[in-house]
């Protein structure tokens, strides 16, 4: 019975959960028969209340349905790829020059951002190219190489999330997973009166504790700090001061340990969403504070390319004036997303060549951050 998390992002992007989904078959194809409830739910409790985006990790969501449900945008969320890739990487592979460059072939493949014909073409250059790393290969070929063409397809029509609400997911995942894999608890795996009685009492009560010590002050001294240091949090801590980068040749960064000033992590291809860090954290397949500080400062100095992710949607976007679709309608409103596409763009263009561009204010930020939702499964 596959698991899945209802997910909103605070102030802070933390990640809480709102609800729990349990269902008898793959949650992507079961999704209709709740998510009307949900909305209709919510509605309920506060009717006011509006999402700025609804995030989804698997390409196989009845997008269209969310869409109806809850009248906003749709983002796909990679973290569960990027994290599955990375661990088996770091598993099966032992040099970490050959795990960069793989990692970072991985990323093309996934953004299709290679001259390649199509996603399998580039999946058989990236094996013929590193044909020797058996191992992975055969973890590629069995778990993801099916998927690949509806992961590619998926990115190619949708925007994909960030590394800050990344972050967020994968705090909450591994306390979800410390929590319910407990070897004490080892004979009620099975069991799904035990899963959802864990859920809804034992869990949910240390989110809810945390609130209360939040709004409240009291109990602080019981507060688990875990709930307030995921990667992204933990970045913002780093002084730009200790951030090293060559705007001339960004192929690495470095990061000063903000525990030992002699200890500096190297990030290989910083600013992209395939960075890799030498900490202890990101050796053990985390997406890692120093990634996150330098994607932040590749992006606040524009000494980067765009995400890949960013590369993608906008290519899709302005191939709709070349290749429109037939229905007026829809042709009228891809023009007009497309336009406004390209305004916003040379506008941020402007706003940086003039020295002028600023970056958001935390309210705003914040107002942002609070209406995400995300549907994630947990593996």
């Amino acid at each position: 019975y596959p698991l899945s998390t209802l997910l909103v992002f605070d102030s802070s992007r933390n990640a809480i959960p709102v609800a729990w989904v349990i269902t008898s078959s793959l949650t992507g194809q079961d999704i209709h028969k709740w998510v009307g409830s949900l909305a209709e739910r919510l509605r309920t409790k506060d009717s006011r209340w509006r999402l700025n985006a609804f995030l989804v990790d698997d390409p196989s969501f009845g997008f269209s349905a969310i869409r109806d449900a809850f009248q906003c945008r749709v983002l796909l969320c990679v973290w569960h790829v990027r994290r599955a890739w990375i661990r088996s990487l770091l598993k099966t592979c032992c040099n970490i020059d050959v795990q960069r460059e793989m990692f970072k072939h991985l990323g093309w493949i996934l953004y299709s951002s290679r001259n390649v014909p199509n996603a399998m073409d580039a999946v058989q250059e990236f094996m013929e190219v590193f044909v020797d790393q058996s191992a992975f290969m055969d973890y590629f070929k069995s778990q993801w190489s099916p998927y690949i063409e509806s992961w590619v397809s998926c990115i190619r029509s949708l925007p994909v999330a960030g590394p800050e609400p990344h972050a967020a997911i994968e705090s909450y995942h591994r306390r979800l997973k410390y929590k319910l894999f407990n070897d004490q608890y080892a004979n009620f795996w099975p069991r799904i009166d035990w899963l959802i009685h864990t859920l809804t009492t034992e869990f949910h009560s240390l989110y809810w504790l945390d609130q209360y010590i939040v709004e409240t002050g009291y109990f602080s001294n019981l507060r688990d700090e875990s709930f307030s240091t995921n990667a992204w949090y933990q970045a913002l801590h780093i002084p730009d001061i200790d951030v090293i980068l060559d705007e001339q040749n960004l192929q690495v960064a470095k990061v000063i340990s903000q525990t030992d000033r002699n200890l500096a992590y190297t990030i290989w291809n910083p600013g992209s969403e395939f960075s890799l860090c030498d900490c202890h954290w990101s050796n053990l397949g985390n997406l890692c504070k120093h990634v996150i500080k330098v994607a932040m400062m590749c992006k606040n100095r524009l000494v980067a390319r765009p995400l890949l992710a960013a590369q993608i949607y906008r290519q899709t976007l302005l191939s709709l004036l070349h290749n429109p679709p037939d229905d007026p309608v829809v042709l009228d409103h891809a023009i007009l997303c497309t336009t406004r596409l390209q305004q916003d763009i040379k506008g941020w263009e402007d706003l940086s060549n003039s020295g002028l561009l600023q970056q958001l204010p935390p309210e705003l930020n914040s107002q942002m951050a609070d209406n995400t939702l995300l549907f994630a499964r947990s593996h």
